[in-house]
């Protein structure tokens, strides 16, 4: 609620949307929550973001969220409403009791924390349009990674003709290497065919420097 709450725009309905998450998993047993319980959640909670600013990421959290909160230029699930709310909190329930239960809740799939995550990507994913971006770690042996949310949840969800392109921005130590989709494991062939799919390799200093710098967006990459 207190989360919630720090969404200006979202204060008249923070108690909807604290009726509909614990409708999702009060009373039930923590490891028969599948995506479906958050149905009405999402129903009442649309994706607000521009469409065409949709920034995934994978391995890179601690940068990506600081270039988003920083420029205000693209948005990662965890700069919505319930991605700011969830993020890094555990919970569940168990039959015969209202309560809301933090500890070992994710410790059995599905669970109600890894199925709302599950959810949650589907939905962000979907909800992309024209061009869209992934933030990944270049200094990885292998960048992208086909079982992660991001290569597994909301890659397959990419809609074309909804989206035409995907960038990838691959944060190395140094500047100068050079990179291409195909080079990237399975992302090619895992990505839509019909999606665009372009590689911009770019140092972890030049991307803190756009931080710093306050850059205007669509110049950092």
């Amino acid at each position: 609620m207190r989360k919630c709450l720090e969404f200006p725009e979202e204060k008249q309905i923070c108690e909807n949307k604290w009726a509909a998450f614990k409708q999702a998993y009060i009373g039930k047993d923590k490891c028969s929550i599948i995506e479906e319980n958050y149905d009405k959640l999402f129903a009442e909670t649309p994706f607000k973001h521009p469409c065409s600013k949709t920034m995934f990421w994978s391995k890179t959290y601690e940068l990506v969220h600081k270039y988003t909160e920083k420029t205000e230029c693209l948005f990662t699930l965890e700069d919505t409403l319930l991605g700011y709310v969830l993020n890094g909190l555990s919970w569940c329930g168990e039959p015969g009791s209202n309560e809301t239960l933090t500890d070992k809740c994710e410790d059995c799939r599905p669970n109600p924390v890894n199925s709302f995550w599950q959810v949650a990507s589907r939905k962000f994913a979907l909800h992309a349009c024209e061009g869209a971006s992934v933030m990944l770690d270049g200094e990885r042996t292998e960048p992208y990674d086909s079982n992660s949310f991001f290569g597994s949840v909301e890659v397959p969800s990419l809609q074309s003709p909804q989206v035409k392109s995907l960038t990838v921005v691959l944060v190395n130590k140094e500047s100068g290497r050079n990179c291409t989709c195909e080079a990237l494991g399975s992302l090619r062939k895992d990505l839509d065919s019909r999606i665009g799919c372009t590689c911009k390799a770019v140092s972890k200093s030049q991307v803190e420097k756009c931080i710093e710098d306050d850059t205007p967006c669509g110049t950092c990459w």
